[in-house]
């Protein structure tokens, strides 16, 4: 479900959800969950999603490299976010973008939920 996108776990996909882009959404608290989604060339790629007052960690990592803990904790509901942005070498290739979600969120939080909401794989210039 969702571009390409390949989800393993228990990730509910929302529908006609205006605030989201393309009115479609994504979003998990259960630990382990993973999105994974591959693809050629770019420049960029970016990881876009929501951040709220019940929003968790996920970690993010591209091409199998250390992973980098995202957390989507905000006091205020904020769609559309860029929660995740990493150059990519020059000259093409395969990458895989892996994003698992922690099942917590920080001490502020009121749960765990990690949104996506959109990947971007940015080309040209």
């Amino acid at each position: 479900e969702g571009g390409g996108v390949v989800y393993d776990g228990t990730w509910q996909h929302v529908i006609d959800l205006q605030p989201a882009h393309a009115g479609t959404i994504s979003v998990s608290d259960q630990p382990g969950a993973r999105a994974e989604v591959s693809f050629e060339g770019g420049r960029r790629v970016r990881l876009f999603g929501k951040l709220g007052p019940n929003c968790g960690k996920a970690t993010v990592s591209l091409d199998h490299g250390p992973p980098q803990t995202i957390d989507t904790y905000s006091a205020d509901d904020i769609w559309g976010v860029c929660v995740y942005s990493q150059d990519l070498p020059p000259g093409g290739g395969k990458h895989t973008l892996r994003i698992e979600v922690l099942g917590a969120g920080s001490e502020r939080s009121s749960g765990a939920f990690f949104h996506v909401d959109g990947i971007r794989v940015e080309r040209g210039q």
